[in-house]
């Protein structure tokens, strides 16, 4: 419910990030500006927030961090004023 409907697939960079962040782990990123690695890292956490505050709704066992933290680094704070 959290986690916005795009008309389109995730794009390439956030399939690649989003499995190995919902199985526990520890993610480094590093590609061009617009390529919505924002989207990449807030999913997880949107996805893990929904899942430890309804875990009747899903399947027992899932991977989870009970408070899961999202840390982005800019080389600018012009970059930083982009990020969502």
């Amino acid at each position: 419910k959290v986690v916005p409907q795009w008309k389109d697939r995730l794009r390439p960079v956030q399939e690649e990030l989003v499995a190995p962040i919902l199985d526990g782990e520890d993610v480094f990123c590093c590609t061009a500006t617009d390529d919505d690695k924002s989207a990449a890292f807030s999913i997880p956490i949107l996805v893990l927030n929904e899942y430890n505050s309804n875990p009747h709704l899903y399947p027992k066992h899932l991977p989870t961090r009970t408070n899961p933290v999202g840390l982005v680094v800019t080389p600018a704070k012009g970059l930083a004023n982009n990020i969502v």
